[in-house]
């Protein structure tokens, strides 16, 4: 490792930190996890926003390598189905929060039993994060700026994609615990309520520009 570039890889660090704390639909969904479940249901959220990434860096590399080559056309479709997906389950979380009583989980332990039972999860969580084709791009654009943290390309990508999992899971989980413990329970409904709201601005608004770069672009 004597060959590491260490000044790139704290930049990159500071890059996917920056990233994830940056109110998105995967940050947005796990706090709304963290928030209405507890730690636990937002670690599974996270566990499945991880493993779409893996299969966007995936993807991304086969892009920056040249072995896949990817249709415009294909790529609004989806990105059309996936804004689309986005803003259906914002909506969900939208009226969920609405209907929750006045007083969310405290701080610390378990959902209230006004609270959606299984607000987030797994498969929710990768749904959400695959269903988000623009990352795609973001990778394959992102990933070759630090391609220069170890020699060889392939070391690199591994090295990156590793960061990536243990910041990922670390910075998501950490957010997620200082919300839970700085934030009253009084407010955690509301919280929950600009928080889906958010997502639904974004699902939305991704939609209506995809729509839009269909239709005119």
């Amino acid at each position: 490792m004597t060959d590491l570039n260490f000044s790139l890889t704290a930049l990159f660090a500071a890059s996917v930190v920056s990233l994830l704390v940056t109110p998105g639909p995967v940050t947005l969904l796990v706090l709304r996890a963290g928030l209405a479940g507890g730690m636990r249901h937002a670690l599974q959220t996270i566990a499945g926003t991880n493993a779409a990434s893996l299969v966007l860096i995936a993807v991304s590399t086969l892009l920056i390598k040249g072995l896949l080559v990817m249709d415009d056309a294909v790529m609004v479709g989806i990105r059309l189905l996936g804004c689309a997906y986005i803003s259906t389950i914002a909506w969900g979380m939208v009226r969920e929060a609405l209907q929750m009583p006045q007083t969310a989980a405290p701080a610390g332990g378990q959902a209230s039993a006004g609270l959606v039972a299984a607000p987030a999860g797994f498969v929710r969580g990768f749904a959400l994060g695959i269903s988000n084709p623009k990352d795609i791009i973001f990778f394959a654009s992102f990933l070759p700026q630090f391609m220069g943290v170890l020699p060889s390309p392939d070391h690199s990508i591994a090295l990156l994609t590793g960061l990536w999992i243990v910041l990922d899971f670390s910075t998501l989980l950490l957010l997620t615990l200082l919300v839970r413990k700085l934030v009253r329970p009084a407010l955690q409904r509301s919280l929950l309520l600009v928080a889906a709201v958010l997502l639904l601005v974004i699902g939305v608004g991704g939609l209506v520009h995809a729509l839009h770069g269909m239709l005119w672009g």
